[in-house]
């Protein structure tokens, strides 16, 4: 993982639009320029969280590291209000991947992977409770990351909803859903959301869902990974628009 730290060089990594994913705070530190670096932070929506000395220094290591250390994205990272959609590039119905509570870096690689080879117009996740783009990350994507939207969201709950107001369908893929995957219409925008394997979608997120589904299974494994389960259902997704 890439980290800067020190107060002057996080401030400056804000100030000069670096792509900052994430400040670590030490506990109980927040006079004078780290007051600062809360307030643009907050300004920019990056999530910052509270650590104490031993998690900073498993980060940098024995440095003086002045109480705050900042993670560094190697790619892009979006914010959902940079998505127009009266400046969309084709006609063709759009989709998302939203990412709910991934944890591990090669899952996440892998479902961004997917989404770039499937056309999707970008992976959309939360800043706080999603594992960060790192480099380990890019690498599972094998460079998708560098070509695909990535687009850090404060809220999904709110993101869905903004979606909604854009005529954008919500799908959730769930184990216990009636509908089968191949029931789904995918011939319109939509945004499907893939939950962590252990967890599967937040109880508020799925109530934000117009439809969930499940994807069929013979064999008596339970779920599928989460990535898996992404390029299952993308690619039931390209194959029902390229029939029209």
């Amino acid at each position: 993982m890439a980290y800067i730290y020190g107060r002057n060089p996080v401030m400056e990594a804000l100030q000069t639009g670096s792509i900052v994913q994430k400040i670590y705070v030490r506990h109980g530190n927040q006079s004078g320029k780290i007051s600062q670096i809360y307030r643009t932070a907050k300004q920019q929506k990056i999530v910052v969280v509270n650590a104490d000395v031993k998690k900073l220094q498993q980060m940098v290591g024995k440095v003086n590291h002045q109480g705050v250390v900042a993670l560094i994205s190697p790619v892009r990272i979006r914010e959902m209000g940079e998505f127009s959609f009266t400046k969309r590039r084709s006609a063709s119905p759009l989709a998302f991947v939203i990412a709910d509570r991934i944890q591990d870096p090669h899952n996440m690689g892998a479902i961004i992977r997917g989404a770039e080879i499937f056309g999707a117009a970008g992976v959309i996740f939360s800043a706080r409770d999603n594992t960060p783009i790192t480099e380990v990350v890019v690498k599972a994507s094998a460079g998708a990351a560098l070509h695909c939207p990535l687009y850090r969201a404060n809220n999904l709950a709110q993101t869905a909803d903004w979606l909604k107001q854009n005529n954008v369908w919500i799908y959730g893929a769930a184990l216990d859903a009636d509908a089968a995957l191949w029931d789904i219409d995918f011939n319109r925008d939509c945004a499907i959301i893939i939950g962590s394997e252990e967890k599967g979608i937040r109880p508020l997120l799925l109530k934000k869902c117009d439809q969930t589904f499940r994807i069929p299974q013979i064999g008596k494994t339970q779920s599928l990974n989460a990535s898996v389960a992404a390029g299952v259902v993308l690619a039931e997704m390209v194959r029902q628009r390229s029939r029209k």
